[in-house]
């Protein structure tokens, strides 16, 4: 058994919970901008956070508000699917978009990794679901997120599970590379057997 009852705490307790960066308007992109916006396409499950895809910009609010580090955890906030993602890379001037939630664990209770293993387990994620409100796009509040309850085990449990967790998805990752490199093997040969054929 994970946790016992009393050892249950709301999310409000063992964390932060931040809204992500709103425009007063469209954010205009330019290459000249101070800081990069983090929307939902530039983060992957798998990839992490994708820099490249981000949009820079100037912010017109205070940008220290909604900056992103390393071992936040970025929570979905619109949407059917509220995935979470735990930012695992040094990130320099970059700010999360409206369409988070930025969650900022206490480390001396919960540990990142841990949380964000247990904020995307399907019964979390489904009654994330269920709090969501909206009847065209569905938004979780605040409110929902911070007055989950947590279980919180010994960091020694934690750091076990985060560690098991960083180990399967690196094999997934590795897997993912694998597949790409074999398809390109087999689309080579196949192009290679074509080519052939027509020199006969």
């Amino acid at each position: 058994m994970l946790a016992t009852a009393q050892e249950f705490k709301p999310l409000r307790e063992v964390a932060t919970v931040q809204p992500g960066y709103l425009s007063r308007g469209s954010v205009r992109s330019t290459p000249t901008g101070t800081h990069l916006l983090l929307q939902a396409k530039d983060v992957s499950e798998d990839a992490g956070v994708l820099l490249d895809r981000a949009t820079r910009f100037h912010p017109e609010r205070k940008p220290e508000f909604y900056q992103v580090n390393r071992g936040d955890i970025l929570v979905v906030a619109r949407g059917q699917d509220h995935r979470v993602h735990h930012v695992n890379q040094e990130l320099t001037n970059a700010l999360a978009a409206a369409t988070f939630y930025i969650v900022r664990p206490d480390v001396r209770r919960v540990l990142p990794g841990y949380l964000a293993w247990w904020l995307n387990l399907p019964c979390v994620q489904a009654e994330l679901d269920a709090r969501s409100r909206g009847t065209n796009i569905a938004y979780v509040s605040r409110k929902a997120i911070e007055t989950l309850q947590v279980p919180v085990p010994p960091l020694c449990v934690q750091e076990r599970i985060e560690q098991t967790v960083a180990l399967w998805r690196r094999k997934k990752s590795l897997q993912s590379q694998i597949d790409v490199k074999r398809e390109h093997y087999i689309q080579a040969v196949c192009r290679q057997a074509v080519r052939r054929s027509k020199e006969q």
